[in-house]
């Protein structure tokens, strides 16, 4: 019996667990795994990202448009030889240096390089070191050229392998008292992991990338994440996703997931030409990492219902299953001519049963119904029941009188 009661009871609870499962992967399925709300989520992160970059130039380039029009700054290109300019370069690139760390301006990116050109490109002194004297910078760096020429503040991504320089940079032009530009001042900060992990924590907190076209495009920084996501950007649908960035000067998402990803690319505004670098973000396919994943509590809770209906079916079996039993063997024994044999079974459902039953032999048995209390006293009716009734009648005659 008890296996009877557990099996259709935990047949009853595995339906119910299965069904519940697919009925909630059928109805979350578009919630976590939407790919319209999955690029839509791709373009904010790069919109976000491109933004905070272009942001920093802008606010690089407005902080050195306010340095230069200072005295100590315009005083490096009054020396009156080479070495009289170089010696105030190295020193006002110091200063203003350490001026910049400690400004909210660059916070979590503080200047690598402060380089002081004169009006041809021509460096006359960089922070930190004597290196860099008489290189000619804007030879190697079209865009500070074109500042120097403009008149205007500009910023740039340098990636010079053979320089060992990978920044930002940002341009401010100086001009003389009479208004002509006579050279310019270069605020460079870093271009690496740790400068894109910021931009990611301050905008979307999505994994970001950059990389700069060329012959191919080559990965620059990262903010961080698996080697699958920097493999899936060195190659594949997000690589392609990121050239397409590019040739089409706009925002470019893959239509398909890749290694549980989805891609998009964009080119970095603010910095040269828009076309010196382009921006890739990934975002999850899905809400979870798997649908499974998100669903077994249910397979939790039907392993529980199991256990349970086992432990009550256990429970309830051995409840009936005793008394069936004793009643079973008795009237086994009945039968094989135990005929006195009478049920002394005390079970709050089948006690009816057994009474009955009990009833039932001394009936077929013609054995008398045994009608005394617990304490062996008969339960027959009074003579006159009137003497009970108030106390007033009379005793009963005796017999013969």
């Amino acid at each position: 019996m008890r296996w009877k009661i557990i099996v259709v009871n935990a047949g009853i609870v595995a339906i119910v667990g299965i069904l519940s499962y697919v009925l909630l992967a059928a109805s979350l399925g578009d919630v976590v795994a939407n790919p319209a709300k999955r690029k839509t989520e791709v373009s904010q992160a790069l919109r976000a990202a491109s933004a905070q970059l272009a942001l920093d130039g802008a606010r690089t380039e407005r902080w050195l448009d306010a340095k230069i029009a200072t005295d100590s700054v315009k005083g490096v290109f009054a020396g009156g030889t080479t070495e009289a300019r170089q010696q105030a370069a190295t020193a006002a690139a110091n200063k203003i240096r350490d001026e910049a760390v400690g400004d909210v301006t660059f916070t979590k990116m503080a200047p690598s390089i402060v380089v002081f050109v004169d009006k041809s490109g021509v460096v006359l002194g960089r922070n930190g070191s004597n290196l860099m004297r008489g290189d000619k910078l804007g030879e190697a760096y079209p865009s500070l050229m074109a500042a120097l020429k403009s008149g205007n503040t500009s910023s740039d991504v340098w990636l010079n392998r053979e320089r060992q320089e990978q920044v930002l940079a940002s341009y401010a032009p100086v001009r003389g008292d009479d208004g002509a530009v006579i050279g310019a001042m270069v605020l460079a900060t870093p271009l690496n992991d740790d400068r894109l992990s910021r931009t990611s924590e301050l905008t979307s907190g999505q994994f970001l990338a950059l990389s700069v076209p060329g012959g191919q495009l080559e990965l620059v920084a990262s903010s961080g994440g698996g080697s699958n996501l920097i493999d899936a950007v060195r190659g594949g649908p997000a690589k392609e996703s990121a050239q397409k960035a590019i040739d089409s000067a706009g925002l470019s998402v893959t239509d398909t997931a890749v290694g549980g990803y989805l891609y998009g690319s964009t080119p970095l505004v603010g910095y040269g030409d828009d076309k010196r670098a382009v921006l890739t973000a990934a975002v999850p396919a899905s809400l979870v990492g798997s649908l499974s994943g998100l669903l077994w509590p249910v397979f939790g809770v039907t392993a529980l219902g199991l256990l349970l209906v086992g432990v009550g079916g256990a429970l309830l079996g051995n409840y009936y299953e005793r008394p069936v039993s004793e009643l079973e063997e008795g009237i086994l024994a009945i039968i094989n001519g135990k005929t006195d044999l009478r049920f002394q079974i005390e079970h709050p459902d089948l006690g009816g049963l057994v009474f009955r039953i009990n009833s039932l032999l001394n009936a077929l048995m013609g054995v008398p119904e045994d009608t005394t209390d617990d304490e062996g006293r008969p339960s027959v009716p009074a003579a006159n029941p009137a003497a009970f009734e108030g106390g007033g009648g009379a005793p009963p005659a005796a017999p013969g009188g």
